[in-house]
């Protein structure tokens, strides 16, 4: 076999494997989704000392109701069988309907800013203190056991508020919502254009008009408006880093290339967890360049360039972060929390939900007198104790990984309610943090989430063979970011940076979807149900039904509801909820 024909064969057996890696993620997923859900809420539980203590961050393992998203499926499969969708098309066919779409993203998000006007609490309200502190020039928080000194990661989204600060001024939390507004608008139109260029030859524009009215229906998202971090300005440049790639690929452009790499470059800056989507970019040129070195090294010349520029800007980034710490602290290098602590807290329990946030990372960079190096040899020598103790008792770890896995991935809210629940500010959404409205909300978030694994897991199966080794780029970065999510600290607000990837591909599966309904009617009423091809139908039909039957029996049993974190706080959770609204729906007492 030839080099050219063994590299061809390498980055073939490469697609697929994570290809297969992908859709069995999400078929864990999808059916986690229907048969059990996940939810934070407040619990209040005893103390050591026997004190009472309410943690407001408290997940709930509830089971969920299959049949209504059974039903639901069903019925969405007819509407899209049977609605007139070329009407729609006609309608949806102009030419601006896409940046339209987005810009109702832009007007609801606005909305829900101007409805709850909180100031943010916790480690938002760090950063933007942090940086207010900055512009006036006081650098308490590098003294030694500041939260800088600490962590040292959050200075670029701490810069970025010092810039927001020079135009709105600092502490202006609202300002500085609206901008995530008018980004997460820019985030669905890049969606939109990444989904046209994937299916440039399959209905393209009808992905990207279904992934702008996607945007508009996945309400937790839209929620993050309000969230002042790094999270929803990440995920814009890291969108237009992709976009730029996919077009420098296309057509080379020397300022789509500067664009790439600048992009991601300044999205990792401001948060970190960004670097996966950069290693996604990574291994996906890495794919391209096996799979054309055949074709001589001009081929490949694109994609060596985006990986170099790439580095570049991140490497360039890093520096300047660090070098602009090292000024305004006038001292060396922060190297604060090891990274490594991280990941020793998200593998303990805690009283979250396992491997979140339990403060194992401040405590052990504190008591080890805020020394780097003696505090990773004590997170190693942690993390080596964990992992001796995983063979003395499998199911239990098995146990940990799944309700830590459940927590951050089947949670429909993903964690929206809680960023602005409980905070000062307007009560114009208390109907929905705390009246008839959460009931709602969780209701249509929960569905959602389903449809979206559905369309999504349609779409991994039926384009298995099909895709392209561009459609490999959206599914390589959800694959990395529920892969390192395992092992660190565990956090819906780390899951939401990954879930919206599933919207263009769910539109895409749907769209696969109702091709493949059509085609077996048409057989149908060509054919007939008696004939060979219709007795195959009915086979499958039959398959398809008694597996469903099943899966749905076994989820009853004792092995199902461990492997999916299933009804093991459903009655907390309800007279948690019940007892929320009732409180907020009562009347008060006449004198």
């Amino acid at each position: 076999m030839s080099d050219k024909k063994l590299g061809i064969d390498l980055a073939e057996f490469a697609r697929r494997f994570i290809w297969i890696l992908f859709a069995a993620i999400v078929g864990w997923l999808l059916i986690a989704s229907i048969f059990s859900t996940c939810y934070l809420g407040s619990y209040s539980y005893a103390t050591v000392s026997g004190e009472m203590e309410v943690n407001i961050e408290h997940t709930f393992y509830i089971r969920d109701h299959w049949l209504i998203h059974l039903l639901a499926f069903g019925m969405l499969s007819f509407l899209l069988v049977h609605m007139k969708f070329d009407r729609i098309k006609r309608i949806l066919n102009g030419r601006y309907t896409g940046v339209l779409l987005c810009a109702i993203v832009g007007i609801l998000t606005v909305f829900i800013v101007l409805a709850r006007q909180y100031y943010p609490e916790f480690d938002q309200e760090y950063v933007v203190e942090a940086a207010a502190r900055l512009n006036q020039h006081i650098y308490s928080d590098f003294d030694r056991g500041g939260y800088l000194f600490r962590y040292p990661s959050q200075m670029g989204t701490v810069f970025y508020f010092q810039m927001l600060s020079f135009v709105f001024g600092s502490r202006n939390h609202i300002a500085f919502q609206f901008v995530n507004c008018f980004l997460i608008a820019i985030t669905y139109y890049l969606f939109m254009k990444i989904a046209g260029i994937l299916w440039e030859q399959k209905n393209n524009h009808t992905c990207e008009i279904g992934t702008a009215f996607m945007g508009i229906l996945f309400a937790p998202y839209l929620l993050y408006a309000t969230f002042l971090y790094g999270t929803v300005v990440g995920m814009t440049f890291a969108l237009l880093s992709f976009y730029m790639m996919l077009r420098y690929e296309q057509k080379p452009a020397f300022y789509r290339l500067l664009l790439c790499g600048l992009s991601m470059g300044i999205a990792i800056v401001f948060k970190s967890n960004y670097m996966i989507f950069m290693i996604a970019q990574l291994v996906y040129l890495m794919l391209v360049i096996v799979s054309k070195c055949r074709k001589g090294f001009k081929k490949i010349l694109p994609q060596l360039t985006i990986a170099a520029a790439l580095l570049a800007f991140t490497f360039v980034g890093q520096v300047g972060v660090n070098a602009y710490m090292v000024s305004v602290n006038g001292q060396d290098n922060v190297e604060g929390i090891p990274l490594i602590a991280w990941v020793a807290m998200g593998l303990q329990d805690g009283k979250m939900a396992p491997g979140w946030y339990n403060g194992y990372n401040d405590g052990v960079y504190r008591s080890n007198g805020y020394d780097h190096e003696k505090a990773s040899a004590a997170a190693a020598t942690e993390i080596k104790r964990i992992v001796s103790g995983y063979t003395e008792d499998i199911p239990t770890s098995i146990s940990f990984f799944i309700k830590k896995i459940s927590s951050q991935w089947n949670n429909p809210t993903f964690q929206s309610l809680w960023i602005i629940d409980d905070r000062d500010g307007s009560d114009n959404l208390s109907w929905l943090l705390h009246g008839n409205g959460r009931y709602m909300f969780i209701f249509w978030a929960n569905l959602l989430q389903t449809w979206i694994l559905t369309g999504t897991f349609l779409y991994a199966v039926r384009r298995f063979k099909k895709s392209s080794i561009t459609e490999i780029l959206l599914p390589i970065t959800f694959v990395g970011g529920f892969i390192f999510h395992i092992f660190w600290e565990a956090k819906c607000l780390y899951a939401i940076l990954y879930f919206p990837l599933l919207l263009p591909l769910c539109v895409c599966g749907f769209a696969e979807w109702r091709s493949y309904l059509i085609d077996l009617r048409n057989m149908v009423v060509s054919a007939g149900w008696k004939s060979v091809e219709g007795g195959r139908l009915k086979r499958r039909i039959a398959i398809v039904i008694t597996a469903a039957a099943a899966i749905c029996a076994l989820s009853y049993t004792d092995p199902f509801a461990k492997l999916f974190a299933r009804n093991e706080n459903t009655g907390y959770f309800d007279t948690y909820t019940q007892e929320t609204v009732n409180e907020h729906n009562a009347l008060p007492e006449e004198d």
